[in-house]
């Protein structure tokens, strides 16, 4: 099932609601708390849209959170919608609302607009090789002992089809070719026997990256922070975790204004999700509606094959099963005096 979280207009404004993704194309969207709604109402249920509402959130951290039996009550409301006649192009909810939405119809968000937490780990030992050799350093041992990551700002993720802010602090602005977890049900302590159960599913994250000052922070052995904190592109879309057993496994590629530039099969994953989120909740939560990156996959960026963006391009990160996720490139933002670096 693939998940989103989009726009409706209304009246008074935009409002959020998060769907199932739907047709051959990818151009439907069924409004998932909608579609619960008048389920329950054709079954007499007077209150039809104030369970609908518990029952299915309209906000996919909350969803997430509600578990395995949302989740089968939005698969069975999908299923009653499209068996409507028109596949329920016509119907409407209880209270008058739209069921199906086409795609040029709305705006899409990011699946998880405000994410409490981005830990991006990094779980490829060749791309981490290679790109690590390119800034002067070497894999830490410590990496093969245990998953490691940093944290990332979950107030930059920004929607598929948007414009991505070049900063004025670089010239070498890259892309990153990720697959991450979207944590569902929150926990701690969780075993990695049981850490399928607390993913919702998984999506694309593209880590942008300002290469030529990523090597001046971490010299610090801090780990990146301006170099990787303004923009995190996320989408376009959730498919939940029943439908990938192995992430690791599946066809991803990197396009540029329609050129491939990568085309890879990143089977050399050498830190699983299960692992990551048992290792995350030790001692600490996990909260529904967090983001724990791959790392970026082998051949993943343009780093690794010394090609570069440019101000206009569009860049499209595609992974099997899941989709497209695309932005275009902003044009370079004047640097504030504050930011000018001293000099010895």
């Amino acid at each position: 099932m693939k998940l989103a979280t989009f726009d409706v207009p209304t009246k008074v404004g935009p409002i959020p609601r998060i769907g199932a993704v739907v047709g051959p194309a990818d151009d439907r969207l069924v409004d998932l708390t909608a579609a619960c709604g008048r389920m329950l109402a054709e079954h007499g249920d007077a209150r039809a849209s104030d369970r609908a509402a518990f029952l299915v959130p309209p906000d996919m951290a909350a969803f997430g959170a509600a578990g395995a039996e949302s989740l089968m009550m939005a698969r069975q409301a999908v299923a009653h919608v499209q068996g409507l006649p028109g596949s329920g192009a016509e119907a409407r909810g209880p209270r008058g609302e739209t069921l199906v939405y086409r795609r040029d119809e709305v705006h899409l968000l990011a699946p998880v607009p405000h994410p409490h937490f981005i830990r991006d780990f990094a779980g490829f030992e060749r791309h981490l090789k290679k790109t690590f050799g390119d800034m002067g350093f070497q894999i830490p041992e410590s990496w093969y002992r245990r998953p490691l990551c940093f944290m990332a700002n979950p107030g930059t993720v920004i929607p598929p089809e948007s414009e991505v802010l070049w900063p004025g602090f670089t010239r070498k602005l890259d892309y990153e070719l990720e697959i991450c977890a979207v944590i569902g049900v929150g926990g701690r302590d969780i075993p990695v026997e049981r850490a399928r159960e607390h993913i919702l599913g998984f999506t694309i994250l593209n880590d942008f990256s300002a290469r030529d000052i990523q090597p001046d922070e971490m010299a610090m052995r801090t780990g990146p922070f301006k170099s990787k904190s303004w923009a995190w592109g996320l989408g376009p879309w959730i498919v939940t975790q029943d439908e990938i057993p192995n992430p690791g496994s599946l066809h991803m590629a990197v396009r540029v204004n329609g050129e491939t530039w990568a085309q890879v099969v990143p089977e050399d994953m050498y830190w699983t999700f299960e692992q990551m989120v048992a290792y995350t909740s030790t001692h600490e939560d996990l909260r529904p509606g967090d983001i724990l990156g791959s790392g970026t996959v082998s051949g993943g960026c343009g780093l690794e094959i010394n090609r570069w963006v440019q101000p206009g391009d569009v860049v499209e990160l595609e992974i099997e099963k899941i989709g497209i996720l695309r932005h275009r490139i902003g044009q370079p933002q004047s640097t504030p005096a504050s930011w000018i670096p001293k000099t010895q």
